[in-house]
C-alpha cells in the first residue's frame, strides 16, 4: 500500500485482479489478459452512486480466481459554502478519471454561497454524508436530521450570526435534503472495505489527527474493522497505518487549517490500495467577491485572506 500525491492518468474502467493456479501458452495467457482489461462500457450508478462495471467472473476450470473489478473514487469534504473552491475541483477531477465521487458532508456553513453548494452536489448526484455543521442547520431550522449530534450539543440562543446568515440562504428543500443525509457509508471494492464518516465512526463532530496518541484514537473507531476508514472534518489531509487499517482524510475543499490555501480532495484507488491527495488552486477573488455581493455576515477580506492562508480565526 502506498500513498502517493501524483496525479494519474484517466482510470480504466475495468480492472481485475487474478490469481494464476496453472501455467498456460503466452498467447492464449494474452488473449485472456487482454479480454479482461479491455474497457467497457459504464453502466447506471449503483447504489451509492457506484458506477459499477459487471464482473469479469473468469473461469478456467479451477486455473483462475477473479477478485471485484476495482474502483476510483474521488473523495471531497468540507465545501463549506465556497462554490469557487468546489467548481475548480470538479473541473479538476475531469468526468471520465474516477467511478464514483463521494462527499464527507459540511456543503454550506461558513461560505457566501450556501445554497448553490447543496444544489451544485444535488444536481450532479454525488452522494453526501451529513457533516456536523449541517446538522446544526437541520436542528436551527427546528427539523430533526436522521441522526443527531452527540448527547449535550446544543444550539446557542440566540443563533450566532455564522449560522444565523447560511440559514436565511437556505430553502426548506435544501433543509429537507441537509436533513436526509446519513451519517457513514460502507463500500466492498476489489476485496477491500472501505468505511466513509464525516469526523468519526464515534460521531460527525470528534475528528481524528495523526497526532492523536493511540488510545485517544482508538475509542473513535468504536471497533470498525474497515480496511480504509476515511473522515473529513479536521480540514487536513492524512494517510496513515493505524493498527492494521489505513486511516485516511482528503483535506476541505472549502478552506484549509493546514497552512494551504489551495483547495484539497482525494482520490481511493482500490487495485492499488493507493490514497491520491490533490491540491487544486482555485479564484479566491471570486469566493470574496460573492461575500461581498451577497452580504456575507463575515468582512469579506477577512474571509479572503483566510482562504488564501490555509488558517481561520477563531472569531469567523
Amino acid at each position: 500500500m502506498s500513498l502517493a500525491a501524483a496525479r494519474p492518468g484517466p482510470a480504466e474502467a475495468a480492472i481485475c485482479s487474478l490469481d494464476v493456479a496453472v501455467s498456460l501458452p503466452d498467447w492464449i495467457s494474452a488473449l485472456i489478459l487482454f479480454a479482461l482489461n479491455r474497457p467497457i462500457s459504464r453502466p447506471d450508478p449503483g447504489p451509492f452512486g457506484l458506477a459499477r462495471a459487471p464482473r469479469r467472473v473468469v473461469r478456467w476450470g479451477r486455473s483462475f480466481k477473479a477478485r471485484w473489478l476495482a474502483v476510483r473514487i474521488a473523495i471531497l469534504s468540507d465545501i463549506h459554502g465556497n462554490l469557487a473552491a468546489l467548481e475548480a475541483v470538479l473541473a479538476d477531477i475531469g468526468p471520465e478519471s474516477v467511478d464514483a465521487m463521494v462527499c464527507l458532508g459540511d456543503l454550506a456553513f461558513k461560505g457566501p454561497q450556501p445554497a448553490e453548494c447543496i444544489r451544485r452536489i444535488r444536481e450532479l448526484g454525488i452522494p453526501c454524508l451529513h457533516g456536523n455543521t449541517d446538522v446544526a442547520l437541520v436542528m436551527a431550522a427546528g427539523r430533526t436530521p436522521r441522526r443527531p449530534l452527540p448527547e449535550g450539543f446544543s444550539l446557542p440562543d440566540p443563533l450566532p450570526p455564522g449560522l444565523a446568515w447560511p440559514l436565511s440562504q437556505l430553502t426548506d428543500a435544501d433543509l429537507d435534503y441537509l436533513a436526509g443525509l446519513p451519517f457513514s457509508h460502507r463500500l466492498e471494492a476489489d476485496g477491500q472495505t472501505v468505511l466513509f464518516v464525516h469526523a468519526s465512526p464515534q460521531d460527525a463532530v470528534t475528528g481524528i489527527v495523526p497526532t492523536m496518541a493511540a488510545d485517544e484514537i482508538r475509542p473513535l473507531l468504536r471497533g470498525e474493522q474497515a480496511d480504509w476508514i476515511i473522515c473529513g472534518h479536521v480540514h487536513q489531509p492524512y494517510a496513515f497505518r493505524f493498527e492494521g487499517r489505513w486511516l485516511a482524510n482528503p483535506g476541505a475543499v472549502g478552506f484549509s487549517l493546514d497552512g494551504d490555501g489551495r483547495a484539497a480532495y482525494a482520490v481511493l484507488d482500490t487495485a492499488r490500495s493507493r490514497f491520491e491527495l490533490r491540491r487544486v488552486a482555485y479564484d479566491v477573488d471570486a469566493a470574496v467577491a460573492a461575500a461581498r455581493e451577497r452580504g456575507f455576515w463575515a468582512d469579506p477580506d477577512r474571509y479572503g485572506k483566510a482562504l488564501r492562508t490555509g488558517t481561520w480565526p477563531a472569531d469567523l
